[in-house]
């Protein structure tokens, strides 16, 4: 819950977004699952439902309709995961803020016509 409500924010202060729905997996901690009851007492839940943000859940077994953040994943680990040693856990979130900048900032996707998500975000 606090790491949706840090993203919030900075998705605002630094972009100017806001979001008004949010797609997940059917995971326990998205407030899912056998293990959850009343909906409005799961954190997640209830942050979102708080904050007027329609909650969506990918279909069971089905990753291909959250195939962004699997593209994202898969991205991340070649690009930032795959061989690199941290020193700390400060370290590597560092290194972590210092690729989505460059992820969102400065590297062109071929699924948006070769341009950056900035640019494409300002357009």
């Amino acid at each position: 819950m606090f790491a949706m409500l840090k993203a919030l924010n900075i998705l605002k202060r630094q972009y100017n977004l806001e979001v008004d729905a949010v797609l997940t997996d059917n995971g326990a901690e998205f407030g899912s699952g056998p293990a959850t009851k009343n909906k409005k007492e799961h954190p997640f839940e209830r942050l979102l439902l708080e904050m007027s943000i329609r909650h969506r859940y990918t279909g069971p077994y089905r990753p291909q309709t959250n195939g962004k953040v699997e593209r994202f994943r898969r991205t991340l680990n070649e690009d930032f995961i795959e061989g690199a040693l941290y020193e700390n856990l400060d370290d590597l979130r560092n290194e972590l803020l210092g690729f989505l900048v460059y992820y969102n900032e400065h590297r062109p996707h071929s699924a948006i016509g070769n341009i950056t998500p900035i640019k494409m975000l300002n357009m």
